[in-house]
């Protein structure tokens, strides 16, 4: 049974373990010597696996849940984190679709019926669940191989070493929040624990490094938080619009701009640090070791080191999802620059065609949040009689629907500005990494239709 190992910070024999975790406040929960026993002990702690099973775990971000996956780990096991927003029924569902045993929750661990196993590879990695609101959401396999090549290239391109802290400010199910770990890991670079969910300044002042979305650069921009003084700040999990990375750049912010996804285990491509606003706005080179192109029908395709070898699509078979070549397509639609940047311009499964004129949904949610008072918007399609599809917004903020919509007639063309502006839904969280579209375009097609 293979477990990595030979990279696991805390059964490395030549070095002691660099990684410790630390509260907001800078003093540490638990200190680099400390962390392998605390990861001895969770380990005692686990319910026996039956065979090759995987572990759930249903836990918001906390250190107990890191050390359930660590020590997991070490047991050689591979965990499935299901969103911890998400119903526990809907939780024990998904985790038997994986055939788990357990399911690791703040209370305990719950005992699941056990289905057939779906054929993952023995030995530690991880199952990442994307968005998915209707029968199963597609499921990502990545050895702990994976997440290793990621963060090790991840690296050359955001330096982190021992002493530095990354606050994790994203959620651990999703790649995103799950590449602060293994980086730090990686890295011997301490885990930061916030101090609340909207975390800020306190935070951040026991932090060199940070990860966000859009709305939360937003947010700490309009509080004044200042952010300046960190090491890195790197942005993903969907469009930046030019207003918010003029003022990041004129407040002196180390801002990162980065495409990946979860099929990657986490980075593709990132940019240096930005000192102005680029045209076309770019996410940087692709990292080493990681090959990008433009294919024929407009879908970026990748090649590289911690691509999945295994994806569950509906139906519910695990399946490579590269070609014989090892040529992966992204979904995503976009360009290489003549420097070799990667642009990407939106998903090809978002794309509306209205009365035969193609609609992206993410260029209509890059325009709306340059509106000073937008912190969020999603774009989804709505039936129409007549045009097939026509595009309905959300956003959060202050911003009048009128001004809204005015604000877009100067900024695109008539036919895709949305039919309805419709407030933030409640229940939905709009710091998100990653949001729930089928979802979005069933609460919209209730509310207007």
């Amino acid at each position: 049974m293979s477990t990595d190992s030979d990279w696991l910070p805390w059964t490395e024999s030549s070095a002691p373990c660099q990684t410790g975790f630390r509260r907001a406040a800078g003093d540490f929960l638990l200190g680099p010597l400390d962390l392998p026993s605390a990861i001895e002990t969770r380990k005692k702690q686990l319910p026996a696996v039956r065979g090759d099973a995987p572990l759930a775990i249903w836990m918001a971000n906390s250190p107990e849940m890191v050390l359930t996956m660590l020590a997991a780990w070490a047991d050689g096991r591979v965990v499935a984190p299901v969103g911890f927003r998400w119903p526990l029924e809907r939780a024990v569902a998904l985790a038997d679709s994986l055939g788990a045993s357990h399911l690791a929750t703040a209370n305990g661990f719950l005992e699941l019926r056990r289905q057939a196993t779906p054929g993952l590879p023995e030995g530690a990695g991880t199952v990442l669940f994307t968005s998915g609101s209707s029968g199963f959401p597609k499921a990502v396999y990545h050895s702990l191989g994976h997440h290793l090549a990621s963060a090790r290239a991840a690296s050359e391109r955001i330096p982190l070493k021992p002493g530095d802290g990354w606050l994790l400010s994203l959620p651990l199910h999703h790649v995103s929040g799950l590449g602060i770990l293994m980086r730090c890991l990686c890295a011997g670079a301490d885990i930061v624990f916030p101090d609340s969910v909207k975390w800020g300044s306190a935070s951040l002042e026991a932090s060199t490094h940070l990860s966000l979305v859009s709305v939360q650069l937003r947010r700490l921009l309009e509080d004044g938080t200042p952010l300046c003084g960190l090491k890195a700040v790197l942005g993903g999990g969907g469009p930046f619009d030019r207003e918010i990375i003029r003022r990041a750049v004129a407040a002196r912010v180390p801002l990162h701009l980065t495409y990946g996804m979860t099929e990657t285990a986490s980075q593709i491509a990132t940019t240096a640090v930005l000192k102005q606003v680029s045209d076309p706005l770019h996410s940087g080179h692709p990292l080493p070791g990681v090959e990008l192109r433009c294919g024929p029908d407009g879908i970026l395709q990748c090649r590289a080191p911690g691509l999945s070898p295994l994806v569950r699509g509906g139906d519910g078979i695990f399946r490579n999802p590269a070609r014989n070549d090892g040529w992966f397509a992204t979904g995503d639609t976009g360009f290489l620059t003549p420097a070799g940047e990667v642009v990407v311009t939106g998903r090809r499964d978002r794309l509306m065609i209205s009365g035969g004129e193609n609609i992206q949904p993410e260029f209509l949610e890059r325009l709306l949040q340059e509106h000073p008072l937008v912190r969020r918007a999603a774009v989804v399609a709505v039936p129409h009689p007549a045009f097939g599809e026509r595009p309905v917004a959300f956003v959060s903020g202050g911003a009048d629907v009128a001004e809204l919509k005015n604000f877009l007639s100067s900024r695109c063309e008539p036919f895709a500005i949305p039919d309805e502006i419709l407030p933030w839904p409640d229940g939905i969280d709009e710091g998100a990494p990653k949001l729930d579209f089928p979802l979005l375009a069933r609460l919209a097609r209730m509310t207007i239709l």
